[in-house]
């Protein structure tokens, strides 16, 4: 995946979570497990794991892909809180970052291929907040289609559990939002 991609992600979901008011946040999401404040927290958590693995420093948040930070980030403004992660994160994949390897927990993996788990995170749970708080959650065609070809590539059967479901069948001319998200087991 590359920054271009990344930026247009961010992009993406920050429209969502710019419109997310402050008595939604305990509205059920697509993740079963997680509310929207919930969501937006793992969210903001993601960027700082992003960015610290990208820049190959120490997380300044406790978290562990996929899980919740150990402390709330969304505060009283999720916008800027959104805003300030997208800054951080976008400036550690630049220059060299997404064309090398980096050590996770996960062990070694390609610059790339970190930035496209990244880019994937932040566009389904953009996609996760406009469907829990009722806005329209279509994505730019391009920026779906790019996703979901990263997603086909990285995702298998045995890596879906326990956090991806099941593939859920779309026809295979739907648009490239639904089917994205039915790959990545939620219902368009």
């Amino acid at each position: 995946m590359d920054l271009t991609t990344m930026r247009l992600a961010c992009t993406s979901t920050e429209q969502f979570v710019d419109r997310v008011q402050p008595d939604q946040y305990g509205l059920a999401t697509p993740c079963s497990e997680w509310d929207v404040r919930a969501l937006l927290n793992h969210l903001l958590g993601t960027f700082a794991l992003g960015q610290a693995l990208l820049s190959d420093t120490p997380p300044t948040v406790d978290v562990a892909p996929g899980e919740l930070p150990t402390v709330d980030l969304v505060g009283d403004d999720p916008a800027k809180a959104y805003r300030v992660g997208v800054e951080a994160l976008l400036a550690a994949a630049a220059g060299d970052a997404l064309t090398r390897s980096h050590d996770t927990p996960l062990g070694q993996m390609p610059g790339a291929v970190l930035g496209g788990f990244t880019t994937l995170d932040i566009v389904v749970h953009g996609w996760d907040l406009a469907k829990a708080t009722g806005q329209e959650p279509t994505l730019e065609p391009s920026l779906a289609e790019q996703v979901l070809g990263f997603a086909q590539e990285a995702i298998t059967d045995a890596t879906r559990v326990p956090r991806i479901g099941p593939e859920i069948a779309v026809a295979p001319d739907a648009p490239a939002t639904e089917r994205l998200v039915g790959f990545l087991g939620r219902r368009p």
